[in-house]
């Protein structure tokens, strides 16, 4: 298995429920992946209730655990797969009859004027600082984008405005799939409450257009869209700051499926992702 996040912790988990001989690879230190990053050290000290410590515990007991390991490629080998890694700058190949790709996403970004200044983080990269080494991206911080990752990203930094590109309708016109997902509604309706107290702006409809500074991010201007996500004229506003973080939801890593010759299609969001079909 590559990729110790939840999705290739839940499949070692079932696979050593089966009886199968199981080795689980990832580039990190210890399990969880991006969703559920922990700082170096403080596994150990998770509630065990958790679905997290669960699998976790579930792999660690009965597969190989094999942390810092870079997946580069994965070849077709006799009787199955041949998994190449990087690992201490040593290469390392894992054999395997069956192989499952479970290699996450990427923040998906879109240029706009300043967007390689200093100070300019992507969403995830901002929490991924925050979560694993306990670093804010800074003392007063522009939160932008779209999609409910924006919330979290804004817990636990000084945040002067959240900024979300898209309308309240636009949410509301996708109810039912909005539905099938009620504890992540009540998890970001948490957020919400916690930026409503410490008195954050947000506001919906609104995007990131550029971002000024001379070596450093220092202001970043918001204007609000129309329903095309065109700019209305007259809403432009700057807002200083000294970090921006903004994501436009996520992108699958795809590259070790393409290696191994699997089928792609593009996706409802225009992401090119693996064409899977229902027994994945």
């Amino acid at each position: 298995v590559v990729g110790g996040g939840p999705a290739g912790l839940a499949a070692a988990a079932s696979a050593v429920r089966a009886g199968c001989a199981v080795a689980l690879l990832d580039s990190g230190q210890d399990p969880g992946g991006q969703y559920w990053r922990h700082r170096p050290g403080r596994l150990d000290g998770l509630p065990a209730h958790t679905t997290f410590a669960w699998l976790a515990e579930t792999v660690r007991s009965g597969a190989t655990y094999l942390p810092r390991h870079e997946v580069w490629t994965i070849g077709r080998a006799a009787g199955g797969f041949a998994v190449h890694a990087l690992c201490g700058g040593a290469e390392r190949v894992i054999h395997g009859a069956t192989v499952v790709v479970a290699s996450g996403a990427v923040d998906r970004q879109l240029p706009f004027p300043g967007w390689d200044l200093p100070g300019v983080y992507t969403a995830g990269g901002a929490q991924a600082l925050l979560k694993g080494h306990g670093v804010t991206v800074g003392r007063r911080v522009v939160v932008a984008g779209t999609g409910p990752f924006l919330l979290p990203v804004a817990d636990g930094v000084r945040v002067v405005g959240v900024f979300e590109a898209n309308s309240t309708m636009g949410w509301l016109s996708r109810l039912p799939a909005v539905a099938r997902n009620a504890g992540r509604i009540s998890e970001a309706a948490a957020y919400r409450a916690k930026l409503a107290t410490s008195g954050t702006r947000y506001r919906t409809g609104c995007a990131i257009i550029a971002a000024h500074g001379d070596r450093h991010v220092e202001a970043v201007t918001v204007a609000g869209l129309d329903a095309d996500w065109q700019v209305r004229p007259g809403t432009t506003e700057t807002i200083r700051c000294d970090a921006l973080a903004v994501g436009w939801g996520f992108s699958p890593r795809i590259e070790l499926a393409v290696g191994l010759g699997c089928a792609t299609r593009v996706d409802v969001d225009g992401s090119v992702v693996v064409d899977a079909d229902d027994d994945q």
